[in-house]
């Protein structure tokens, strides 16, 4: 189930022209993060996992970082 989600989020950013555009997708509760993770997104995957991706420098590009459960269950 993640990786299907996984898969979905991975070809709607790509068929984005910005990255902002993924804060326009309820579901996704796409949200900056902070402290040490500051520069990086979140974005909802499905219960507790999510997938965290920066931009690159010119903001041409999402990064992905890793997806990871949430709370480590």
């Amino acid at each position: 189930m993640v990786g299907r989600a996984y898969i979905r989020r991975i070809t709607v950013l790509r068929s984005m022209e910005r990255f902002a555009e993924a804060f326009a997708q309820p579901s996704w509760r796409a949200h900056p993060l902070a402290g040490q993770r500051k520069g990086q997104y979140a974005i909802n995957l499905t219960g507790r996992w999510r997938l965290i991706v920066t931009e690159d420098a010119e903001r041409r590009a999402v990064i992905i970082e890793e997806v990871t459960n949430h709370y480590g269950d």
